[in-house]
């Protein structure tokens, strides 16, 4: 870690223990000769349990936002799928690594087409010229998933239309790619494709940069800091290797490297100082758009870090063999497979304009509030305890 970027994490923790909420945490070697630490700590829970966040900025060289060349001033339908179509073919995609798509079914690519071909006749050209300009500033990598979240998914569409009437700004926060499992280093392959070709780091806190969960999976998070000042995350999960009715890897057999979710934020703009829209705000909007809502969670971390699906989008076309195939591994997980897609919404509290300042200037970039794009979020990074839980509520059947 450097030095620099410990002094700019204590200064953001120094910040957050002026509220009641965060608690001082000393543990490890990141605290100072003061005592002074780059984490806060929370209770979560009615066992108090402990939770520590780390609140220091990931080391990374800013990367132009590579998707503009193919989605900058779209405003049809028929130009947002060739656009896409481009993308993919010009960037190194999952289709080309050796072995990925050994154990994916046919259908996947069946199911990727089904969509595209439906987008052609349920998105208007005005709501394609909103997804087009949505990705523009991206990079290629998260605006090619984005498209296919965006064109599966009506509850994706309604955050960004209901956020133009709103005056709020919608922020990428992360996808969530299912890569099958560890017997396989399925994970592994898709990593290495991210950092390789488009630009991904791990980041340099070691809990941060592998997950592991009690329940039979494991996950790497990787970040991306763009130059036009957006943050892209990417959450790579896959089935633990001895766990062989772990959903993630039939979920790849049966979707590809398909996103299971896109993750959004919204942020407004208030005199100078940039703030998160809450979630409940969020929450709010949508089901009045007539989207529904799951069972949220992070309500104790003080903003830092909220998050909450979207009900599933349930695919009911998979094929009966290859739905007889999942089922073999349990009645249920044959049930679940059929929660093909979701969104997540997440809220991320902002911090001062002054610190967010010192932040963006690690990366040689000036912070505007002014700027749609510019969010300067505490915390960066994910919460184990909250993956867990939203991976649990995507497989609800009811």
């Amino acid at each position: 870690m450097s030095v620099i970027h410990k002094k700019i994490a204590l200064k953001l923790a120094n910040e957050l223990l002026g509220d009641a909420h965060f608690l001082r945490c000393s543990l490890g070697d990141d605290a100072d000769k003061d005592g002074a630490s780059t984490k806060v700590q929370v209770n979560r829970g009615a066992k108090k349990e402990t939770v520590y966040l780390d609140l220091t900025p990931f080391e990374a060289e800013p990367q132009p936002p590579t998707a503009a060349q193919y989605f900058r001033g779209i405003t049809t339908v028929e130009a947002l799928i060739s656009a896409y179509h481009g993308a993919k073919h010009d960037f190194v995609f999952e289709d080309r690594l050796d072995g990925a798509w050994q154990h994916v079914a046919n259908y996947a690519n069946e199911f990727l087409h089904a969509i595209l071909a439906k987008a052609q006749h349920t998105i208007t050209d005005f709501q394609a010229g909103i997804i087009a300009n949505w990705l523009a500033n991206l990079d290629v990598y998260t605006a090619v998933k984005s498209v296919e979240s965006l064109l599966n998914s009506r509850a994706d569409l309604s955050l960004l239309e209901i956020s133009a009437k709103k005056n709020w700004d919608v922020h990428f926060d992360h996808l969530a790619i299912r890569c099958g499992t560890r017997a396989r280093n399925d994970a592994e392959r898709v990593v290495t494709l991210l950092k390789t070709h488009h630009g991904y780091c791990s980041p340099q806190i070691d809990s941060e940069a592998f997950y592991q969960f009690s329940d039979g999976w494991n996950a790497y998070p990787l970040y991306k800091q763009l130059s036009n000042g957006q943050v892209l995350r990417i959450f790579v999960d896959q089935s633990d290797a001895d766990d062989p009715a772990q959903i993630i890897q039939h979920w790849n057999r049966v979707y590809g490297y398909t996103a299971h979710h896109l993750a959004i934020r919204a942020t407004k703009q208030v005199q100078g100082q940039r703030f998160a829209v809450s979630l409940e705000d969020v929450m709010a909007a949508l089901t009045r758009h007539g989207v529904e809502i799951l069972q949220p969670t992070g309500e104790y971390t003080g903003g830092l870090l909220q998050q909450v699906f979207t009900k599933p989008e349930k695919n009911k076309t998979i094929p009966v063999a290859l739905s007889d195939e999942v089922g073999r591994y349990g009645v249920e997980l044959k049930n679940m497979i059929g929660n093909g897609k979701l969104l997540e919404i997440v809220s991320r509290r902002e911090m001062p304009t002054a610190l967010a300042h010192e932040v963006f200037a690690l990366y040689g970039l000036d912070f505007s509030p002014d700027n749609s794009l510019h969010s300067a979020p505490y915390y960066q990074y994910f919460l184990p305890a909250q993956a867990a839980h939203v991976i649990k509520t995507s497989i609800q059947t009811g």
